[in-house]
């Protein structure tokens, strides 16, 4: 079992592309590793449509996390434009490069020329199906980039919701709803009186539709006698 990272950068949106990539991978050969983040939600959509098995990462911050997915992945999918910086895809390829692990970069403005770090005269579908585990990924040693770590911060806000914060949220609905309400506009009139009131008239207006049928033919009658 081959073990895949897949990053990409924060502005990324072109999930046409990443489908295009994920639908080339065998589910029985490899196995793709995420880290949460913005774009999170994409790769996971994109890996259940495709039948895919995703394993989901964190750590403390960036940094160890990028370390510890190193240690274990075999070759970095990296959808990228290079036009970031301090960010996830910028980290890995300079740790990919220092510790020859092999990657593939996919840039959104030129589909049809994906960067291969390492030599192959294969198509990018049999280029994953002949990967062989990585053996240089042993070799990473531990590092600790602060730039990196807390640019990642500002970008991904862990929403931590305490039962305080949850009831105070409560609350404010709830006072959003009575003021919805006193706003709101009152019926001028009682609406089950209005529905029998519609009867009425309907069944008036039919009464009166038979009786002026009854009295013309009983004119009618009169007339021929």
């Amino acid at each position: 079992m081959i073990n895949i990272g897949i990053v990409c950068d924060v502005s990324w949106d072109n999930y046409i592309l990443i489908h295009n990539k994920f639908k080339k991978f065998d589910n029985d050969f490899s196995r793709l590793h995420l880290i949460y983040n913005k774009n999170l939600q994409m790769f996971t959509n994109c890996a259940y449509n495709n039948n895919l098995s995703i394993i989901r990462n964190s750590g403390k911050d960036i940094s160890d996390c990028a370390y510890n997915l190193l240690k274990i992945c075999d070759i970095w999918i990296i959808f990228t434009n290079n036009i970031e910086y301090l960010t996830l895809p910028q980290l890995i390829i300079n740790k990919c490069n220092e510790f020859s692990i092999k990657y593939i970069r996919i840039n959104e403005y030129d589909k049809n020329n994906d960067y291969y770090s390492f030599e192959t005269d294969k198509s990018f579908k049999k280029t994953i199906l002949k990967l062989e585990t990585c053996s240089n990924k042993s070799n990473v040693t531990q590092f600790d980039y602060t730039d990196y770590n807390d640019n990642f911060k500002t970008i991904h806000i862990e929403l931590n919701l305490t039962s305080e914060t949850i009831q105070k949220l409560k609350l404010k609905y709830n006072d959003q709803n009575i003021k919805k309400k006193e706003n709101s506009i009152k019926l001028l009139y009682n609406k089950d009186e209005n529905k029998l009131n519609k009867s009425y008239i309907k069944g008036s207006k039919d009464w009166n539709s038979i009786t002026y049928g009854t009295n013309r033919m009983n004119y009618y009658k009169e007339k021929i006698k």
